[in-house]
């Protein structure tokens, strides 16, 4: 039994494996396992298959430089964002659903992060207690998608030449 009920009438509190009364007349039966049936297909239509992605890569600059570590982000309008590490010539591979997958074709605002918690050194620290990621190594609006200014469009067949090029004040990045 699935459950029972307490109730003036017992021999109705008894319930099926469906979760439908035992007693129920027909009908009662039908609509309880169409609505069954309907919550079963509309929690697989949940898990249904992920947007398509394509490939996508490229560079970040600041004043003409590879930038050599930080983050990237692309937000489009509507749906899943993307991200990636940048490494240390620059260059990026965006994931969306899994590690290097691409990200769906689109227009997408896009962020830069780079903070001096994010070079080599200090990644290869021992993590202890509390953590900041300091200040940012670029001009902050980078940072934030509705600030940075900085827009890119993946193509329905992925692409390999997207170019962010930032500016700012002159800067020594931590190795």
């Amino acid at each position: 039994m699935v459950g029972v009920s307490f109730c003036q009438q017992p021999e109705k509190a008894l319930v099926s494996m469906t979760g439908c009364p035992v007693d129920s007349n027909r009908r009662q039966r039908l609509a309880c396992r169409l609505t069954i049936a309907l919550a079963v297909i509309a929690v697989g239509v949940g898990c249904g298959s992920k947007p398509e992605v394509v490939p996508v890569s490229g560079k970040v600059t600041y004043n003409g430089q590879p930038l050599p570590y930080g983050t990237v982000g692309f937000q489009p309008a509507q749906g899943q964002p993307s991200g990636a590490a940048i490494q240390p010539d620059g260059t990026f591979k965006l994931s969306t659903f899994a590690e290097f997958d691409g990200a769906k074709p689109g227009s997408y605002k896009v962020k830069v992060s780079c903070y001096a918690s994010q070079s080599p050194s200090e990644r290869a620290k021992p993590r202890t207690g509390e953590f900041s990621t300091g200040a940012s190594l670029i001009p902050e609006k980078y940072a934030f998608v509705d600030r940075s200014e900085l827009t890119a469009e993946v193509p329905a067949d992925g692409t390999e030449a997207i170019v962010l090029e930032l500016t700012g004040p002159e800067k020594k990045f931590p190795q």
